[in-house]
């Protein structure tokens, strides 16, 4: 038998790779669950894996084709490269390309911020409907990762830096 948890967070992760709003997921997830508690019924015998239920609920829900998947993994890639040369041509007082550090972290901004605003909106919260409360909270560690990591990384390209230049 399937735990409830584990086929609801396999669920929510599918729906959510099919682009499926937030409040919508949390319709669905609600009804499998009533069901499962009225029927006793396992998740994964009556609905199927949440891969395959995923995809029969969404046919209006299309994933993206694969040059538009390819495009926006290479974006985030080249804001942060951009970014990353900016910093590092800032801190050592050169240039890159010929062109002031600023340049290239305006530069990597203007890529990266229409990234940062899709995946935002494909991360609308998943509420139950039945209660409102969030199916997929926020932990704190993800936030510490998420503000911390390059926080770390510019501090020690900065140490690295000092000591080796």
């Amino acid at each position: 038998m399937t735990p409830p948890d584990s086929y609801q967070q396999r669920l929510i992760l599918a729906l959510r790779l099919k682009d499926v709003p937030g409040d919508r997921i949390g319709e669905i997830v609600a009804e499998v669950e009533s069901h499962v508690a009225e029927t006793g019924e396992d998740p994964t015998e009556a609905f199927g894996t949440p891969r395959h239920y995923a995809a029969s609920l969404t046919d209006e829900h299309r994933p993206a084709p694969w040059w538009w998947t390819t495009i926006s993994i290479i974006k985030p890639a080249g804001a942060g490269w951009l970014v990353a040369q900016g910093v590092l041509s800032l801190l050592l007082g050169e240039t890159f390309a010929g062109r002031s550090g600023w340049i290239w972290v305006v530069l990597g901004l203007v890529v990266g911020i229409p990234g940062g605003v899709s995946v935002w909106r494909r991360s609308t919260r998943v509420r139950d409907p039945r209660n409102g409360s969030d199916l997929v909270p926020f932990s704190p560690g993800a936030l510490i990762m998420l503000i911390g990591g390059p926080i770390f990384l510019v501090l020690a390209a900065f140490a690295a830096i000092r000591i080796f230049g």
